[in-house]
């Protein structure tokens, strides 16, 4: 299982203005990230510490009346500042794995020279409308269709201009899948 400990930081950049590892000097680390299971734990009593001890100083005092007296408990200032019930504010920035692959997706001079678009032919005759579209058809390639060998479309990938295509050309697309 993968566990990570909770530093202070921005960005990616650990805060070392107060302790060489953004940890609290009085109370270590803030917590443990364990994203297999999707918990963090927290300690309250690193986040309640001042900014002089390399705290993050979320501390929340309510109104003091007869019935309420301030509730300076860590774990309850932890709680309203991340709820939002006070000025403060709560950021966590998150990570993401994102798997890349490459398919080349090669139509030879023979393929994909023809089309079925309707301007190609005759809706209600079915041959093709100019003579130049059956000796010399130009067509061109604006998506790519990839499939599993059952014939299901799995993907598709949109070129960022049209390909032109013809039976001198043949064409070499690089897809890049993101998954």
């Amino acid at each position: 299982m993968r566990v990570f400990q909770l530093v202070s930081g921005s960005a990616g950049v650990r805060n070392t203005s107060v302790n060489a590892n953004g940890y609290s000097v009085t109370s270590g680390s803030y917590g443990w990230l364990l994203p297999d299971i999707g918990t963090i734990l927290i300690n309250p009593l690193a986040l309640s510490c001042s900014l002089a001890n390399g705290g993050v100083d979320f501390r929340w005092s309510g109104s003091a009346t007869a019935s309420a007296a301030p509730n300076t408990s860590p774990i309850v200032s932890l709680y309203k500042a991340i709820s939002g019930s006070t000025a403060s504010t709560f950021t966590i920035n998150s990570q993401e794995t994102i798997t890349s692959d490459y398919v080349f997706v090669r139509p030879r001079s023979s393929e994909f020279n023809y089309s079925e678009n309707p301007s190609f032919i005759s809706g209600s005759t079915g041959e093709v409308l100019y003579s130049s579209f059956i000796n010399n058809p130009q067509t061109y390639i604006t998506t790519i269709g990839l499939y599993n060998d059952s014939n299901e479309l799995l993907a598709v990938a949109k070129l960022s201009r049209p390909l032109l295509k013809d039976f001198t050309k043949e064409a070499l697309v690089r897809v890049k899948l993101d998954f």
